[in-house]
């Protein structure tokens, strides 16, 4: 990878090829480049003892879209931190793998090696600390953050990491079946599927549009399910994973450096388009829909379940749509995104906090929960949801952290803007001192690192305040009791991420579920009692009368 010189005044660069939110492509195969932001600049032949901490922010958009160039750093600059973003490949042309060394894979996250190394090894000529980098991401930039801090091609490249909604552990995150999906990418270009070299070597030559075209064909369900991501490289050298995530975790050969993590409250909101736009009409129409198509779908699409999905669809439905009716779009839409945001989001990152607490780094969880005046699935959409809130959705706290370059923004208000402070206060300490928020006060009460007895976590609201154990019963669902239902040998997370604290509410639970089930049996039995009763009783009136007409039609007569 060579490094030249490209004017830092334009801010233009071009990201990896993609569709746009309107279906049109935009990008550039040659999108390697990196910006970085600094307070100053050292003076030449000067030296100066002041450093500035470093963040390297990875963009999101599930490994398939997104770009370096609509994160501005203005909110960032005045708390004394250099900030660097930069593009990396993505879809097909950054994460296509054969699943062995003909096209190994991870090519994207490659990238992101090179370009965290080249700031570690060139960011004392900004002013910046290349001791005191801290990597942090959000979405599928999460995710490969705490890939970064498994790799063994990332070990110390940087001190400290921010996960915002999204990890490794999440099931999206990883593909199983490379040499599948690249197979089905080289039948819609029409390319020959018959080895992994005649594969590559046909890809390289179709147009890019084609290529974006056959990745957008694979899509079942809204823009999943995810095939263009990381894979296990399970040959040839330098490989950047070499193992699952949950086994390196497992394993424990890597750094372990401070981690904050943390999800937004309805992460699934992004789901809204899809539902209000391709299945309104099938829901409205078929009060089974939800039952035999929508849920399934969204299991086969977004997690690793395959087995048995009728009995986890009916244990969803039970216990996010029910008392509800399934025809009704507008009482359906917070359930799902109930839904997903628990199976996408928050199971995983509880895992992760929970295994990586384990291990001994110090790590710090957040949720955030403030709906201010603008919302990025709004923002997506094109215009505001007159009669549906969509909360605050996936990439919402980004609104807060920097200066987006995105259509559609509303003035902030000014409650918005002292969340926004606060905010970039908690990222930039935890950047500056491996924890957070360094100074406690009436504003910004103890955030307590999390344990694992305890699983605190810091809620971020209108003000800020401790909470503990997230979510819980919806954790211990999707790892665990869905995936034994579903017949799974293996759990979604680590066995580090059961605790007493879910033992002790699933028997709760189990025990609940049966004094009910022993007060219906009791319930229906006394029924069925009274009902035998009153049928004797009604059969001997009604042979009293019959007896009676007799007598009395024989007096008659």
């Amino acid at each position: 990878m060579g490094f030249g010189n490209l004017d830092a005044g334009k801010f233009q660069i071009p990201p990896g090829p993609q569709w746009d939110v309107q279906g049109r492509m935009k990008g550039a195969e040659d999108c390697l480049f990196i910006n970085v932001f600094t307070p100053s600049l050292p003076s030449a032949g000067s030296f100066s003892p002041v450093t500035y901490p470093v963040m390297i922010f990875i963009h999101g958009g599930n490994f398939e879209e997104g770009s370096a160039n609509i994160y501005g750093p203005e909110k960032l600059m005045d708390k004394g931190i250099i900030l660097v973003t930069f593009n990396y490949r993505l879809g097909v042309f950054g994460f296509l793998s054969s699943g062995d060394q003909t096209c190994s894979g991870n090519m994207g996250l490659k990238d992101q090696v090179l370009a965290i190394r080249w700031v570690r090894e060139n960011v004392d000529r900004f002013g910046g600390d290349p001791n005191a980098i801290t990597l942090f991401g959000q979405g599928s930039g999460a995710a490969s953050v705490f890939m970064h801090i498994l790799s063994p091609q990332s070990q110390g490249l940087f001190s400290r990491a921010i996960m915002q909604s999204g990890s490794a552990l999440c099931d999206w995150a990883l593909e199983g079946e490379p040499l599948g999906y690249a197979r089905e990418i080289a039948q819609r270009v029409k390319c020959p599927t018959d080895s992994p070299t005649a594969i590559l070597d046909c890809l390289r030559l179709k147009p890019v549009m084609d290529i974006l075209n056959a990745q957008k064909d694979t899509k079942i369900f809204g823009d999943y399910p995810l095939r263009a991501v990381p894979v296990v490289e399970k040959s040839g050298d330098g490989k950047f994973l070499p193992d699952t995530p949950i086994n390196l975790l497992n394993a424990g050969n890597f750094r372990r450096v401070p981690l904050m993590a943390g999800v937004n409250r309805d992460e699934g909101a992004f789901f809204y388009p899809t539902l209000l736009n391709t299945y309104r009409n099938a829901l409205r129409e078929n009060p089974n829909f939800l039952r035999t198509h929508l849920i399934p779908m969204f299991i086969l699409t977004t997690t690793n379940i395959r087995g048995n999905v009728d009995s986890v669809s009916e244990t969803i439905i039970f216990e996010y749509f029910n008392r509800i009716n399934h025809s009704n779009v507008s009482q359906i839409l917070h359930p799902f995104i109930n839904m997903s945001t628990d199976a996408m989001f928050v199971a995983c990152n509880d895992a992760t906090v929970h295994a990586y607490s384990t291990t001994g780094a110090p790590v710090y969880m957040y949720t955030f929960e403030y709906r201010g005046e603008n919302s990025m699935v709004e923002i997506q959409y094109g215009t505001p949801i007159a009669y549906f809130d969509p909360g605050v959705s996936h990439g919402d706290e980004l609104l807060y952290l920097f200066s987006l370059d995105v259509e559609g923004l509303r003035q902030p208000s000014l409650l918005d803007n002292l969340v926004s402070g606060r905010v970039v206060s908690l990222w930039t300490d935890f950047a500056k001192f491996g924890e957070a928020p360094q100074f406690v006060n009436y504003e910004y009460p103890r955030w307590e690192p999390y344990k694992p007895e305890s699983q605190t976590y810091y809620r971020i609201e209108r003000d800020l305040k401790p909470g503990s154990f997230y979510k819980q019963r919806a954790v211990d669902m999707w790892t665990r009791h869905l995936p034994a239902l579903a017949g799974m040998t293996t759990p979604t997370s680590s066995p580090l991420t059961q605790n007493k604290h879910s033992e002790s509410l699933y028997r709760t639970l189990a025990w609940a579920m049966v004094s009910v089930s022993i007060a219906l049996l009791v319930v229906v039995i006394v029924l069925l009692v009274v009902l035998y009763n009153q049928k004797r009783s009604q059969s001997f009136k009604a042979n009293g009368t019959e007896n009676q007409s007799r007598l009395s039609g024989s007096t008659l007569y």
